[in-house]
């Protein structure tokens, strides 16, 4: 991402816009900009059931406005919108349980 490059005030936070594509359910969260080379790029981490909790797999579209609360989760109350995007939501794999036993066959007369 590349917010730096449109951002308009100092020490802004960022407020991430995620809507589904499919359902159009609406998610929101603030983060901080944690990259160390702003003028190349910029880094982010969220945390999925910590930041925000994504009901859906699949495809949003993301948007990124600056702002100068670190609370705010409503876009009309933003400076601007600095980015918007698509991004692919994807749930790692989990371990599968599998159980090796013996099969017995009994033969009763």
């Amino acid at each position: 991402m590349t917010v730096t490059e449109l951002t308009t005030i100092p020490n802004p936070s960022y407020l991430f816009e995620f809507i589904h594509e499919q359902s159009f359910k609406e998610y929101r969260c603030v983060l901080n900009n944690i990259s160390t080379a702003t003028p190349r790029f910029d880094e982010f981490v969220l945390i999925d059931g910590v930041d925000v909790n994504f009901d859906y797999n699949g495809y949003y579209i993301y948007n990124i406005y600056e702002q100068q609360s670190p609370g705010n989760l409503d876009p009309a109350l933003t400076v601007s919108m600095v980015e918007t995007g698509r991004a692919e939501v994807i749930e790692l794999d989990s371990p599968s349980n599998e159980y090796d036993s013996p099969i017995y066959f009994n033969i009763f007369e």
